[in-house]
């Protein structure tokens, strides 16, 4: 992945990756005020689609509005402006990074937000957690996942990952590829990157918003297909010891899509994963836009769109 070899939309016009610069005394950069989303684009027959962009846009601009940011532009500038980049970088799929920042000017914690700036980059990236098939192994972090009354769950913010940045770092150290973190209550809430799920009973679960979680755009997406095919779904607080005695563990998300824990806190896990399976394929399906009843969310990404 090299993510500064492409163009980059920034504050209304595609430029080339060179000129895509920030100046280093911007307050995002010694303060982390920014907010940013994630967003996966795929190969179709109607060419690149983005997964569920709206649902991303809105996201982002509730996250800025949390940080009392205001973005000046519309969600349908945006998009255009998605579209734009994916254009001019040739690229079929990839992953598009919307950005939304502060511009230099005066220096203090307390953040002055008149002047909010927006850039979106995009780049090649197949595949997150390397190879993905067999299932990833997965680590219980000790790092405890910021309380919302410290760093708002909900908001995608650039200096608030840094809490999900150091779990997954001390996965990776330990051969691992990904982190689950706890809340401060001791239960499961989310990986670094991923919302986690879990098979217990043959009953799918995962734990609500109020343990302290991202809204996932992918989450709410398992959520959808697992009713629609008539799996029992259940939102509630899941303990740790749950995730070692549950049938199937997986994680959601736009950067692992939706991906099965193979191996957790060095015990393997079942390989057999019926309810993963079938949602693993109809999300390929829908991605593609040829999930029945969920054709929307392939949106496409050509200028005409």
């Amino acid at each position: 992945m090299n993510a500064t070899s492409f163009p980059v939309w920034i504050d209304g016009a595609v430029v080339p990756a060179d000129r895509a610069t920030v100046h280093v005394m911007t307050p995002t950069l010694h303060y982390g005020w920014g907010v940013y989303e994630g967003v996966r684009f795929y190969e179709t027959a109607r060419g690149p689609s983005a997964f569920r962009l709206t649902a991303h846009l809105r996201r982002l601009r509730t996250s800025a509005r949390a940080l009392s940011m205001e973005i000046p532009y519309t969600d349908d500038e945006l998009a255009r402006a998605c579209r734009d980049v994916v254009a001019v970088s040739g690229l079929s799929s990839g992953y598009l990074r919307p950005l939304v920042f502060l511009a230099e000017g005066a220096m203090s914690v307390a953040a002055q937000l008149d002047h909010v700036r927006v850039a979106i980059g995009c780049w090649s990236w197949p595949s997150y957690l390397g190879d993905q098939e067999a299932g990833i192994r997965v680590r219980t972090s000790g790092w405890v996942r910021s309380a919302p009354n410290a760093v708002p769950p909900s908001v995608k913010s650039t200096g608030g990952y840094v809490n999900a940045s150091l779990a997954r770092l001390d996965a990776v150290r330990s051969g691992a590829q990904e982190a689950i973190m706890l809340n401060a209550a001791g239960r499961v809430a989310e990986a670094s990157a991923a919302n986690v799920f879990i098979v217990v009973g043959g009953e799918l679960a995962t734990p609500p918003l109020s343990e302290g979680i991202l809204p996932g755009i992918t989450r709410d997406a398992v959520l959808a297909m697992a009713d629609d095919l008539g799996v029992s779904v259940v939102e509630r607080p899941i303990a740790p010891a749950e995730l070692r005695v549950a049938s199937e563990v997986m994680l959601a998300g736009t950067a692992v899509e939706l991906t099965a824990v193979a191996v957790l806190d060095d015990v393997p896990l079942s390989a057999d994963r019926p309810v993963f399976d079938e949602l693993r394929a109809r999300f390929d399906l829908a991605v593609q836009g040829g999930l029945p009843g969920r054709e929307d969310w392939a949106e496409a990404l050509t200028p005409d769109a």
